[in-house]
């Protein structure tokens, strides 16, 4: 397994795809909470780079559900502070440290 569904208390399903194989430490069922390690950011999927995809969507089949987009309270993208932010191509997002 290289992904981790999360459902929302909006019932929303936000999915992490492309962890480092082995390295995913959340069972199903399991709750999350914000800034809990899921696993070890990895290249399983079409690259040669370590990345992780992250999307937002109605339901949980990937293949029928609808996408939305993806807003962030805090985060720093290519170094400078944004609130309620949603990355784009080729941003280089990095958290904010509290």
């Amino acid at each position: 397994e290289t992904g981790v569904t999360l459902l929302t208390d909006e019932g929303e399903y936000i999915v992490y795809a492309h962890f480092e194989q082995g390295t995913i430490v959340v069972e199903k069922g399991q709750q999350v909470k914000r800034g809990q390690l899921l696993g070890k950011c990895g290249n399983s999927g079409n690259s040669s780079e370590a990345h992780l995809h992250l999307h937002l969507q109605d339901e949980a089949n990937m293949l029928t559900a609808v996408g939305a987009k993806s807003y962030f309270e805090r985060i720093l993208v290519n170094d400078s502070l944004h609130l309620d932010y949603s990355p784009v191509r080729l941003d280089r997002i990095s958290p904010v440290e509290d």
